[in-house]
């Protein structure tokens, strides 16, 4: 066979396995929306081992589907699982750039890791789409991340303007009263996380976070109340067992009011 028709032959095979090669069907990519809608109920509900399972499953019929990436990366998120996370977020971000929700998802978790820098322009660009859902959550992580890198001002406007957007935002409350820890505004710091604590009471975060303000304040008696409210709230979680450990440090083996 002379070159050039070894050329042409390659060629055509290479055409022909081309042309075989084929997306899911129809049918993957409804049972893969299907794995999908329940992993988003089942992250919501809180099973994520479960969520995992779904998502993934999706991902295994449809290796495209955007939003199933998203899907894993928030639940490898909540189980601290970082690097996994970032995998499937940036995934997600490959197959669908102007995500608005997965660039804010990506952020969240450079937050978690104290990357406050890689985080704002993920933020900056998610904002600029004008029909993103729940844009107060990206509102006031970028006043977060914002604050975290010194702008401080700027910062508390942006987590201000969350919370005008929804006044039940509980993440806004306790940015405000961690801003307010920092600045050594106690008084104010206790304020915003009180209510926090009124809006969501099952938020151990919050119970936390006022907890150890008001130790500060030498009210110890109203912060291991706290701390007991935390530890019982969060008892399997990072932020129960923190508190846990506040109330070894701090308070006497009763905390009953």
């Amino acid at each position: 066979m002379t070159p050039s028709k070894r050329i042409l032959l390659a060629s055509c095979i290479f055409v022909f396995l081309g042309a075989c090669v084929t997306g899911p069907s129809q049918k993957d990519i409804k049972q893969a929306e299907i794995r999908y809608d329940l992993g988003v109920g089942e992250l919501h509900g809180g099973q994520f081992r479960q969520a995992l399972r779904s998502f993934m499953a999706a991902v295994k019929v449809h290796p495209d589907f955007a939003l199933a990436h998203n899907g894993l990366g928030l639940a490898y998120m909540v189980m601290g699982q970082n690097q996994l996370a970032e995998t499937h977020l940036k995934r997600a971000l490959e197959l669908k750039p102007d995500l608005s929700e997965v660039l804010n998802n990506l952020a969240r978790l450079y937050m978690n890791q104290k990357r406050f820098r890689q985080a704002i322009p993920l933020l900056e660009k998610a904002l600029e789409d004008m029909f993103l859902k729940e844009r107060y959550l990206a509102e006031s992580n970028l006043g977060w991340a914002l604050f975290m890198t010194g702008k401080q001002k700027k910062g508390m406007d942006r987590v201000m303007t969350a919370l005008a957007q929804n006044e039940k935002l509980c993440v806004g409350y306790l940015y405000l009263g961690l801003m307010y820890e920092k600045r050594k505004q106690y008084d104010k710091s206790v304020e915003e996380l009180q209510q926090l604590v009124e809006y969501c009471p099952d938020y151990p975060e919050g119970l936390f976070a006022l907890a150890k303000v008001l130790l500060l304040q030498g009210n110890i008696r109203a912060g291991c109340r706290h701390l007991a409210s935390c530890r019982d709230l969060g008892r399997r979680s990072q932020t129960g067992r923190s508190c846990q450990r506040l109330i070894d440090q701090n308070c006497e083996a009763s905390t009953d009011p």
